[in-house]
């Protein structure tokens, strides 16, 4: 047996600037993930990439059967639970830097890792299986950043390229496929407390909560969490998140990354982490270094100084960035549920209720998005 790796879609257009592109997939053979690589290209930004392609991405869907959810997720959702599914970002392709390429290479499973070979898609027993993916290239912010700039699709138009990754010449039967979509959404606000009710009746996987915004994330609009069964009959985990954190580290390890922007001293960046540090070199012309910088709740500034007369830089420089830290793009995980051992699962349609508790911080304000993200093992088909 092996995986065939094969161009489904390779370089294809979008059509305007803002739609939904859908792609029909192979109507057989076990669908074990789905490659997607986009890339785009910027204007004439200075100092101010707020949006990367994984913003102008809005929407990665997989439908079956016409209206039947395999996943659903925004193109940072995706990115957060790669890495809690263990599959690594290509992240030397995360840059915004005027007049120049941006990038973006997502990977969908339909299992519990990269090439389960015992959670798979059949594509044989659904109907009319697609791709959609809803976009944008007219945002210039996101998530209450809003230094960014839109898309130059006049000169080149953005692209995407679709591998799926099919097992072939084998006689494995699937057990199911992992469905990954939103099951609960409230907006934060001071020492506000949410029970972000789930579903009853998946078997549970794995519940990722989500608040990502500008000096707002997870830690705030998250402060404290609580997976709760059966109204208080059991509360298997009551922690802040700051010590869920620790958890997660130890888990699924520091979420590692790289990125190049086009940097001015003092302006925030949105980088993908919490609670996590940044190493920079500064490139170009100037004589400059990076004295300083910040990484929390989303918010990086550098501190970009000329290294002789240590006085900030005023102009826009090149700058390659190292970072590292927790809750990639503020998505982070329950560490009850092990993705890798079903006995740590919980079959919902056994239990009265079920909702992870959510209590904000006093000084989380009511402008962030609150998100309930689920993993759920299918393994009936409809």
């Amino acid at each position: 047996m092996y995986f065939q790796h094969r161009y489904l879609e390779q370089d294809k257009e979008f059509v305007g600037n803002t739609g939904l592109m859908t792609i029909d997939l192979p109507n057989k053979g076990l669908l074990s993930g789905l490659e997607v690589r986009t890339i785009g290209y910027t204007g004439a930004i200075d100092g101010q990439p707020d949006c990367f392609m994984h913003d102008y991405i809005t929407k990665i869907e997989v439908i079956v059967n016409g209206s039947q959810v395999v996943k659903s997720l925004s193109g940072d959702q995706l990115l957060g639970l790669m890495h809690y599914w263990r599959i690594p970002h290509s992240q030397w392709e995360i840059l915004n830097l005027p007049t120049d390429y941006i990038r973006e290479q997502f990977f969908i499973p339909f299992g519990r890792w990269y090439h389960d070979l015992e959670y798979m898609l059949d594509l044989g027993r659904v109907n009319d299986p697609e791709l959609r993916l809803t976009y944008d290239f007219t945002k210039t912010g996101h998530h209450g950043w809003a230094n960014g700039l839109a898309l130059d699709t006049a000169t080149h138009a953005p692209t995407i390229c679709v591998i799926p990754h099919i097992l072939r010449d084998s006689d494995i039967v699937p057990v199911g496929y992992i469905k990954s979509s939103e099951v609960y959404r409230f907006t934060s606000g001071n020492n506000k407390k949410e029970n972000m009710m789930v579903p009853r009746g998946p078997l549970y996987c794995n519940l990722y909560p989500q608040a990502y915004y500008q000096g707002r994330g997870l830690e705030h609009c998250g402060d404290v969490m609580e997976l709760n069964l059966n109204s208080d009959d059991v509360i298997p985990m009551r922690l802040k998140q700051i010590h869920i954190m620790e958890s997660l580290l130890r888990m699924y390890g520091e979420y590692l990354g790289h990125l190049a922007i086009h940097a001015i001293d003092g302006q925030a960046f949105p980088l993908p982490v919490e609670n996590g540090w940044a190493i920079s070199k500064v490139q170009g012309i100037q004589d400059a270094q990076e004295q300083h910088s910040y990484v929390g709740d989303n918010g990086f500034m550098p501190t970009l100084m000329t290294s002789t007369a240590a006085g900030a830089i005023a102009t826009a420089v090149e700058t390659a960035i190292t970072y590292g830290g927790c809750l990639p793009f503020s998505v982070g995980a329950i560490p009850i549920f092990d993705l890798r051992d079903p006995r740590t699962w919980i079959d919902s349609s056994l239990l009265g209720d079920l909702w992870v508790r959510c209590e904000c911080s006093a000084t989380a304000a009511a402008n962030t998005t609150v998100i309930l993200l689920a993993d759920e093992a299918v393994k009936k088909y409809l």
